[in-house]
């Protein structure tokens, strides 16, 4: 008969030296075979030459003086000095959404407060004059600028609060502070007016680009659901938008924006050519929203509408609550990568004389002649600041389809 001695297994061993820590990595990811080897001893001490001529450049043999001579028409172009607390104060309104978003979802909108936090917090105590002489901030700047991290911390009290902490009040408060801003930068009856051709750099880029996304996304599922009717005449007219605005270059719809539509308008009518280059860039860019939209709703299995059919709910709520929300969800990679194609062909209004702020750039090296050998750090520095934006959308992306499981079945 069995005793009742209990059978212990063996205790499971550590794994062995060369297969754990960094040296296991290095060998299953850098020298896996022969070829894997080869290619590592190759590419490494190349890769490693590339980037210590690159640091080598960057901090001893560059010259940034263009950059750190002229901060804030790089932010604002030839925006009034005197009234640069209005995009400051639109700033400071801004940093209560990303409080709002870092406390109600946390995780990764935490952790892009935190560095746009560093990073404001850079901004407003850097000492400029250190890498320019002469170039010294404003108190009364750094002091407006510094404060945004108030802001943050009122906006984070907002989204922790069970009243207002939620997806709806980040919504309407965010159209909100959007329109605040527009009246504040443009400037109230009564104000001195700045009108938009004064706009420029960087903040130019962004009211075009979030002008775009805002608008772009509901005219981009209206037109896909359009080229869906049954009705000819919609279907025809959203089929006849959509390939119209997809079959010509952005830079002809912007010079189209400029020249052509005046002509068709009434002597002095209100429409300034910063809101022509926006209504063209939003349109352009609902257009390919459309048919991303329309791929996913094409790629719904037909069943489900079937069913909820069935169940006896009307057509707009089986597209509402049914086929929307999960087509959305499946061109989620896509319609961000079309988002951020957005943020990134706002440059091109440069070509129709806006100084935004690769144009702003350009003309300061054009216009100094010291500044003639500096074209590489300019467009080193542009680029830099269309990736920060263009990564953090991708990342804010990347979070959301986890979360949503998109491609996971």
């Amino acid at each position: 008969m069995a005793t009742a001695d209990t059978w212990q297994p063996a205790p499971s061993l550590p794994a062995p030296r060369s297969e754990r820590g960094w040296i296991g990595w290095a060998r299953a990811n850098l020298f896996a075979n022969w070829l894997s080897g080869l290619v590592t001893v190759v590419t490494v001490p190349l890769i490693a030459w590339v980037l210590w001529r690159i640091v080598a450049w960057v901090f001893g043999t560059a010259d940034w003086t263009l950059i750190a001579s002229r901060p804030q028409q790089y932010l604002i172009g030839l925006y009034p000095t005197e009234l640069a607390w209005r995009p400051l104060a639109g700033w400071l309104l801004v940093s209560i959404l990303f409080g709002m978003a870092a406390a109600m979802w946390g995780g990764a909108a935490r952790r892009i407060a935190i560095g746009y936090g560093a990073i404001t917090l850079l901004l407003g105590i850097l000492p400029y004059g250190m890498f320019h002489e002469g170039v010294v901030m404003p108190g009364w700047i750094r002091a407006l600028i510094v404060a945004n991290l108030l802001t943050m911390a009122v906006g984070y009290a907002l989204g922790r609060s069970s009243h207002w902490g939620r997806p709806r009040t980040f919504v309407v408060g965010g159209i909100a502070i959007y329109v605040v801003l527009l009246v504040l930068l443009t400037g109230l009856p009564g104000m001195e007016q700045v009108p938009p051709r004064q706009w420029g750099g960087l903040m130019l880029n962004l009211i075009l680009a979030v002008s775009g996304i805002f608008f772009a996304f509901p005219i981009g599922v209206l037109l896909a659901l359009g080229r869906r009717s049954a009705l000819p005449v919609v279907k025809i007219l959203c089929v006849v938008f959509i390939e119209v605005f997809r079959g010509v270059p952005l830079i002809t719809l912007l010079f189209m924006s400029q020249v052509l539509v005046p002509l068709a308008l009434p002597e002095n009518f209100p429409v300034d050519s910063v809101t022509r280059a926006a209504i063209t860039i939003t349109l352009f860019s609902a257009a390919y929203t459309a048919e991303n939209i329309r791929g996913g709703l094409q790629g719904l299995h037909p069943g489900q509408a079937e069913a909820a059919r069935a169940l006896g709910l009307p057509g707009w709520q089986v597209t509402s609550l049914i086929l929307l929300p999960q087509a959305i969800r499946n061109v989620i990679p896509a319609i961000v990568g079309q988002f951020i194609a957005l943020f990134k062909d706002t440059s091109l209004v440069y070509i129709v004389g806006m100084l935004d702020i690769l144009e702003m750039g350009r003309s300061i090296v054009q216009g100094n002649v010291q500044f003639a050998d500096n074209g590489r750090e300019l467009f080193i520095f542009v680029a830099v600041v269309f990736w920060i934006f263009t990564y953090t959308m991708s990342y804010v992306s990347r979070r959301v389809e986890r979360h949503l499981g998109v491609g996971v079945r």
